[in-house]
């Protein structure tokens, strides 16, 4: 939580930790009270902020394999949950983006995750280009991945808007019904469907 005009006004943002730093991703609304307050911030400066702890929302210590869902901003806590992936846990990142200008800022870490084997894939959908492709439509793509990871008490993790999560809360409602004879529901009331989304 930040309070960009030091008052009673906070804004939130899902937040990372990468090697001993916090790291947040903020899309800049030119109007925007937060947004507007970070981006004119320079090395140095300090600003008023607090932890707000999500204890909801977090890797699970022992977890055979994870599938992280993201679009835009949403990317910023998995960067640090992929970070700290030390026990090579399988982990696939599904993340959506505008256009591939958008993935420039995070290619050199998710590359450096991959070689670390700290990302087992990367998946990326681009809904400004030529062909649009949004995350749910990789999802439904890897169906059969989706319900053996949900099978083998895996977790799924959403993190993004709220318009992307319903869409993708419908693909995978749909691959459990057909491939675990189970409704996503039943897998949300046992932790293994989890979600952080604005």
């Amino acid at each position: 939580a930040i309070y960009p005009a030091n008052d009673h006004r906070e804004r939130l943002y899902s937040i990372g930790m990468v090697d001993d730093n916090l790291q947040l991703s903020v899309r800049l609304h030119p109007q925007g009270l937060g947004s507007s307050f970070l981006h004119q911030l320079t090395v140095g400066e300090t600003m008023k902020a607090k932890i707000v702890r999500n204890e909801h929302f977090h890797f699970p210590k022992k977890l055979p394999s994870a599938i992280l869902i993201c679009n835009g901003t949403g990317i910023g806590p998995f960067l640090g949950m992929i970070s700290q992936n030390t026990p090579q846990t399988s982990c696939h990142l599904y993340a959506g983006f505008r256009d591939e200008t958008s993935i420039f800022l995070y290619k050199e870490q998710l590359d450096n995750y991959l070689a670390a084997r700290k990302l087992t894939r990367l998946q990326l959908a681009f809904s400004r280009m030529t062909q649009q492709v949004y995350v749910g439509d990789l999802i439904k793509r890897d169906a059969q991945l989706v319900a053996e990871v949900l099978a083998n008490k895996g977790v799924i993790m959403i993190c993004g808007s709220l318009a992307m999560q319903k869409d993708v809360m419908q693909v995978i409602d749909s691959i459990c019904q057909e491939k675990l004879k189970l409704s996503a529901n039943h897998f949300q009331a046992h932790q293994q469907i989890l979600s952080d989304c604005y």
